[in-house]
């Protein structure tokens, strides 16, 4: 798109960043002669009146946060780039990086995270008491400039929710609302209505990974979504020892799964934020001036009170048990109830429908049976396969496990069934190849099994849940297929075998692809 004018104003002239929503373009506003960034979100059709309408509503909601912290948006809009039709947003360019470029071992003071913490705070502060929630604070969406960069700006406010009051599924790839590694429990739940403390829970997320040097909860899917959940985080005094227990708490009640036992509001973080600092002559040089000039906006305390202690907590060596507190009580990890995501039971009949049919069809072109007969045989087939989709369907659960696929390791177990009693009543078959079978085959497919399933998962771009669940439909129909051929005596048994695996791999693909994206709105578009 380089040099692609967009509605005769705004000339692309560097990419930036590329991320799930589009890109992020070095711009020249021709009108006003100046540089400015432009986000062409470049991968969903928004053609429709009502789209673009509610696109331009946010936009301008969006437009009237004005504050030092937060990246203003000067313009939007609408433009045919290469053919399509794309949105975009016209920005302040931010002369610095995002703080998603910092390197593990770039160690930062803890006096410099408090400081970046506060500024965030003021921002937040502003925009939430416009009635705007950000919904996907992390590392990428916060900009740091300036001499040692001190200074930062929040960027992307309501992107996020620009893409939800658009209704469509814009990053393609399944993504949520939001970052799976700072999302707040209510975003994983797929809560409607969310507020203020959804963004604090993603700042907890965010200072958390600061001062540790990775975010609290770790891995992919399911895992980091149950953990939000659910999960206990380390705490970060573990991690690294000089950090003050003040501020360890504070990152402690942020990430609490209840918002109700979260700070209020970002305002309220900010004062327990400065409380952590002892004085300024423990700050580097800089700082001091930074936490004031980052809270202009925020309400303040009277020059009397320079200092905030954090609410009363328990002392350590008190030994009554009626000192407990929420903020005690929060790192003791709640029982789980393992609960399957939500779509399981459509996508699941859908699953059944497709084995089935494939079946039904395999047993009408390759055998002489009546309808009733292979009417006989589906039926169970359909149900055995519905339940066992539905059972090995994601579930929330307590533990950052990876769960077993359990439908393909059914269907490997059935499919050597099957082989071992063909193998046995085949009379070309000697009676040691259903032994072998019987002990080699199971472990063999599943674990050929799982290597299809990361293929198909690989280039059909859909949930594990659903690559694993085609994957074990092909496994079944590719089992079929090569006993009834070995079976009609007309094809040896290699080209039975080849066909049948050929007819696993394709039929995984199709039946993948086929599946619909709509299931498990909360968690599985959260797959990133």
């Amino acid at each position: 798109m380089r040099g692609e004018v967009l509605e005769s104003r705004y000339r692309l002239v560097e990419l930036l960043g590329a991320g799930g929503m589009g890109q992020v373009w070095r711009a020249v506003d021709s009108r006003l002669d100046r540089d400015v960034a432009v986000k062409v979100i470049t991968q969903t059709p928004l053609t429709t009146s009502q789209s673009a309408a509610r696109f331009r509503q946010e936009a301008r909601a969006t437009a009237r946060l004005t504050h030092p912290r937060i990246v203003t948006i000067h313009d939007h809009g609408e433009a045919a780039v290469a053919g399509h039709q794309v949105l975009f947003l016209v920005m302040e360019l931010v002369p610095g990086r995002s703080m998603a470029s910092f390197a593990a071992t770039e160690r930062r003071s803890v006096e410099s995270v408090v400081a970046w913490g506060l500024q965030i705070c003021a921002g937040l502060a502003a925009a939430h008491r416009a009635g705007v929630v950000h919904r996907d604070i992390k590392p990428a969406n916060v900009m740091v400039y300036g001499d040692g960069e001190h200074d930062l700006k929040i960027c992307d406010f309501g992107i996020a929710r620009l893409i939800e009051e658009s209704g469509t599924g814009l990053t393609g790839t399944g993504s949520a609302i939001g970052t799976p590694a700072y999302m707040s429990p209510e975003q994983v739940r797929g809560d409607r209505t969310l507020d203020g403390r959804s963004d604090l829970y993603s700042l907890g997320c965010l200072l958390y990974e600061l001062l540790a040097g990775k975010p609290p909860f770790e891995g992919a899917g399911w895992s980091v979504l149950s953990q939000h959940l659910n999960g206990t985080p380390e705490p970060v005094r573990s991690l690294r020892p000089d950090v003050p227990d003040a501020l360890d708490r504070l990152v402690v009640s942020l990430l609490h799964k209840d918002p109700d036992h979260r700070p209020a509001t970002a305002d309220e973080v900010s004062e327990l934020l400065r409380g952590v600092l002892d004085g300024p002559g423990d700050a580097p040089p800089g700082v001091p001036d930074l936490v004031g000039a980052a809270t202009i906006d925020a309400p303040r305390r009277p020059q009397a009170e320079p200092q905030r202690q954090p609410p009363p907590e328990p002392e350590p060596a008190t030994p009554s048990p009626q000192a407990a507190t929420p903020t005690e009580a929060d790192p003791v990890p709640k029982p789980a109830v393992a609960q399957t995501i939500p779509g399981a039971g459509r996508e699941s009949i859908w699953i059944a429908l497709l084995t089935t049919g494939a079946l039904w069809s395999q047993f009408a072109l390759l055998t002489g049976w009546a309808p009733v007969w292979t009417l006989s045989l589906c039926v169970p087939v359909f149900l055995v396969a519905v339940a066992v989709a539905y059972i090995g369907a994601p579930n929330v659960a307590a533990d950052d496990r990876e769960g077993t696929d359990v439908g393909l390791l059914f269907a490997a177990m059935l499919c050597t069934v099957l082989a071992v009693v063909f193998l046995l009543i085949w009379p070309p078959s000697p009676w040691w190849t259903a032994l072998l079978s019987a002990v080699l085959a199971a472990p063999a497919l599943y674990s050929v099994g799982l290597g299809v399933r990361k293929a198909v998962e690989a280039v059909i771009h859909r949930a594990p849940w659903q690559a694993a669940a085609g994957t074990t439909t092909g496994l079944l129909n590719g089992t079929v297929l090569s006993g009834l051929l070995a079976a009609g005596g007309d094809v040896s048994v290699l080209l039975s075998i080849a066909a049948g695996a050929g007819t696993w791999v394709v039929f995984a693909l199709v039946s993948t692809l086929l599946m619909p994206r709509g299931g498990a709105p909360a968690v599985a578009r959260a797959q990133a």
